[in-house]
């Protein structure tokens, strides 16, 4: 996380296109105010838009505008949020979500600034800084042709990667007494913290959720017991005590440099990437993501397997391997 903020710091006041890429839950809005707040823009406004909540008409209304008469519902004519943040900064929440025809538009607007309204001939010049983020693998998008590789390179000048909770596990005490201190202030609470019970619990837990899951999980717990310590009864239930030890944690989610994976090739540190996003990896993932042979696939995620770094499915909790039979679609 430290890397993070200092690449943060970094990036902030260069008006370049970031894109934000982590699991769900994992802040990556907070990272987007955190950019927008370090950068020159700050005392402009920042319009958030999440893709992946709206209709394809409305995403569009929503970011261009439209003209009335535009399509259904159209009764008036409306400026979008990218006109409306001239100046400032949008963020762009789930753009793996976006229609092809959005994509489009969008690749126009980060090559040129320009935008368009839904149902006008007339284009605008906007200035408008672009962060976009998803949790999607858009790498695998594009191979799939769900994706534009422009607008793809467009959005990432610079990348920011947000890691998941199992892989900063001790900033889970921090995080929890913050939430504890806003918690208590929010709903007028009197909870002091925490067992050393309960916190080990939570500090074992898998949270797929991530932060997010866990700010539900001990605001709830708060709410119930109103005073006094969290026990470790208050979150059992709560709880994913599943925690994933044969997955990779720390630096090695990301598959960065580690103990562990120092010996691996750039193949083998991809699957490993795709078993922390996905908490598996089939055949078929690799070979997208990569380009490669089903067979060179086979190789590498065995090689993992034996390395101890993967499990094949059905061999207990943990990232783990499932190689797809083109013959019987049975999962190894």
């Amino acid at each position: 996380m430290q890397a993070l903020f200092q690449r943060i710091e970094r990036v902030a006041p260069l008006d370049v296109p970031v894109l934000i890429v982590g699991e769900t839950g994992t802040g990556k809005e907070l990272v987007a105010r955190a950019l927008h707040q370090l950068s020159a823009r700050r005392d402009r406004c920042l319009e958030i838009v999440n893709a992946g909540a709206l209709t394809r008409d409305l995403l569009l209304s929503e970011l261009f505008g439209h003209e009335r008469g535009a399509f259904t519902g159209a009764l008036t004519r409306k400026e979008g949020l990218l006109a409306l943040a001239d100046r400032g900064t949008v963020f762009l929440d789930e753009v793996g979500e976006l229609a092809p025809d959005a994509q489009a538009m969008l690749l126009r607007f980060v090559q040129h600034g320009e935008i368009r309204p839904v149902g006008s001939l007339q284009t605008r010049q906007v200035d408008v800084r672009l962060i976009a983020a998803t949790h999607r693998d858009l790498r695998t998008g594009i191979a799939l042709g769900t994706f534009r590789e422009d607008l793809y390179y467009r959005l990432r000048r610079v990348l920011l990667e947000v890691p998941p909770l199992r892989a900063r596990r001790d900033d889970i005490p921090l995080l929890v007494e913050h939430m504890r201190i806003e918690v208590n202030a929010r709903h007028g609470l009197g909870i002091k913290g925490l067992t050393r019970e309960a916190l080990t619990l939570i500090e074992n837990a898998a949270w797929p959720g991530n932060v997010r899951e866990l700010e539900a999980v001990v605001e709830e717990a708060m709410i119930l017991r109103a005073v006094g310590w969290i026990q470790r009864d208050d979150l059992t239930d709560r709880v994913d005590q599943g925690r994933d030890d044969q997955s990779l944690v720390g630096a090695n989610a990301l598959g960065e440099a580690g103990p562990r994976t120092a010996g691996l090739n750039r193949l083998q540190r991809e699957a490993l990437r795709l078993a922390a996003e996905r908490r598996e990896v089939r055949r078929g993932d690799l070979m997208v993501r990569c380009g490669i042979s089903r067979e060179l696939a086979r190789r590498e995620l065995d090689g993992l397997v034996k390395a101890g770094l993967l499990r094949r499915s059905g061999m207990g909790r943990g990232a783990h391997y499932e190689a797809q039979e083109e013959s019987s679609g049975s999962a190894v």
